[in-house]
């Protein structure tokens, strides 16, 4: 089956692409996909995607598959869709909001 990641931010400087189209076994998961991703992109973007020493996913790196975040389905264990987007997002920065007196 195909799908489709993008990346944002820092992780698609590290992938050095916006998006690319995998071809995957059907029933493949979003843990199977980001093993595959880190087979292609190398040891930079597994150290910003997992913690060295749980293996796990940083906490500030989110996945949402066709825009809902994985973590509210089955987590890494959240089975693909053909034709599905998978998009990871590193976390927002934002600027400090002053108020007008």
């Amino acid at each position: 089956m195909k799908v489709k990641v993008k990346f944002f931010a820092l992780v698609r400087e590290l992938a050095g692409k916006r998006e690319e189209v995998l071809d995957l076994d059907d029933r493949a998961t979003v843990r199977i996909l980001l093993g595959k991703l880190v087979e292609e992109h190398g040891t930079k973007f597994r150290d910003y995607i997992f913690d060295p020493a749980s293996k796990e996913p940083r906490g500030h790196v989110q996945f949402l598959m066709d825009g809902r975040n994985v973590a509210l389905m089955q987590g890494l264990d959240t089975i693909l869709k053909e034709d599905c987007s998978l998009a990871i997002l590193p976390p927002v920065g934002g600027g400090q909001q002053t108020l007008a007196r």
